[in-house]
């Protein structure tokens, strides 16, 4: 066969391919029913005074579900350190009709990194470990690299560890995407000990949720306890983070959204492939609700939890070492950037500091953001994951954001 007829038979092959995984998508493909006359009593309002701003964007909430093409959307709001709002709209699970509440749990993705992040220095704060110590003080049977590695490097993702990578067996061609039970934090850690670093820690930046997978060991270590037993004990019980756990079945505290994934419908998803998020519980394995993310958030913006210079060194993005901030303007666990809100003395625009942080999973996505200018907090999340990462919902929750920045103004 000619080099040629070779190219043609290639083609043929890949378009037929395309062709029959177009037409199994359009066979699974659930169309997300409209939510109707039968709806929850969802709309929790904490204080009233707030209920300008709540009706604004409470009216919008059908039709944010709707440009997500998500079958449920979720949101709570805090303001001044206190939840003011929750409430939720369409469906938890499309095949049973059963409707999202505001105590409807989600999978969170990578707005695990921050609740990780927060433990970490937490127990920074009390002396238990030291962000700057070599990793290997704490986890010895982590291989020795090429250069030493520090939990500040870690938490920013400044150490060289990678990412995930291409694997065949896994239903979206992902290791973000595994389907098999890690039975602990060593077993997960395998899949990176092996690997080469990136690159120097400090002098780059490479976004890595296995990186807070080692962060977990380290954890663990220190406090003698698996890392979700830490996390309930310095972190989810004092914040009465009730529906917070690990997304794992007989740990689930309450009843959990189904996930889907978008497809080439505005009306239309199917069914997310089974995974399993044991080898990546730190970084990207956690269930929440908006409620206890705003809960969360909260803490954030006083001294209570974490003390100033902790929660500084927390929310400042770090610099790589030829002196530029990393690109992400990545602090401790979170992201360090800015939210575009009018200025009315002015009348222009301005730009206010934006703490946050997105996350998507095989079927949801999620979004917690603080603006510390007017101690406001937003946390939304959905049960679909679609094109655009977490992207669109992050611009969804700055318009809420907005909203409630306008309202205060015009108080």
């Amino acid at each position: 066969m000619s080099i040629v007829k070779g190219i043609k038979w290639s083609l043929i092959v890949i378009a037929s391919l395309v062709v029959t995984i177009t037409g199994i998508v359009i066979a699974l493909q659930q169309t997300i029913p409209a939510p109707g006359a039968a709806k929850a009593d969802n709309n929790k309002v904490y204080d009233d005074s707030y209920s300008g701003a709540i009706t604004a964007v409470g009216d919008e909430l059908e039709a944010y579900r709707k440009s997500l093409v998500s079958p449920s959307i979720s949101i709570a709001v805090g303001v001044g350190g206190n939840l003011v709002w929750a409430d939720a709209r369409g469906y938890a699970d499309i095949e049973t009709l059963a409707l999202a509440t505001p105590d409807t749990i989600y999978a969170i993705g990578s707005v695990s990194k921050p609740i990780t992040a927060v433990l970490t220095a937490l127990l920074w704060q009390d002396r238990l470990l030291d962000i700057d110590a070599d990793v290997r003080d704490y986890v010895p049977s982590f291989p020795v690299k090429e250069h030493s590695i520090t939990l500040r490097q870690l938490l920013s993702h400044q150490a060289g560890i990678r990412h995930y990578r291409f694997a065949w067996k896994t239903p979206i061609f992902s290791e973000s995407a595994l389907n098999r039970e890690f039975v602990n934090t060593a077993e997960s850690l395998a899949l990176i000990a092996k690997d080469a670093l990136l690159f120097e820690p400090d002098t780059d930046f490479s976004y890595s949720t296995f990186g807070y997978t080692l962060i977990a060991a380290a954890i663990e270590r220190v406090t003698g306890q698996p890392y979700i037993g830490a996390l309930q004990e310095h972190l989810l019980e004092p914040l009465k983070m009730e529906r917070t756990s690990i997304d794992l079945a007989e740990r689930l505290p309450g009843t959990r959204a189904a996930d889907y994934v978008g497809t080439f419908s505005k009306k239309a998803v199917i069914k997310a492939p089974a995974t399993n998020s044991s080898y990546k519980w730190a970084g990207g394995g956690l269930v929440s609700t908006p409620t206890d993310l705003v809960r969360f958030g909260n803490a954030m913006l006083s001294n209570g939890l974490l003390n100033e210079p902790t929660r500084t060194a927390v929310f400042t993005a770090r610099a790589v070492s030829a002196g530029d901030l990393n690109p992400q303007h990545y602090g401790l666990g979170w992201r360090i950037g800015g939210l575009v809100v009018a200025d009315e003395e002015k009348g222009a625009d301005k730009i206010i500091t934006l703490i946050h942080h997105g996350g998507t999973r095989a079927g949801s996505t999620a979004i917690l953001m603080i603006v510390p200018d007017h101690d406001i907090v937003v946390a939304m999340t959905v049960n679909v994951i679609g094109r655009g990462g977490s992207s669109p919902l992050t611009s969804i929750a700055a318009k809420v954001a907005r909203q409630f920045i306008r309202f205060e103004a015009a108080r």
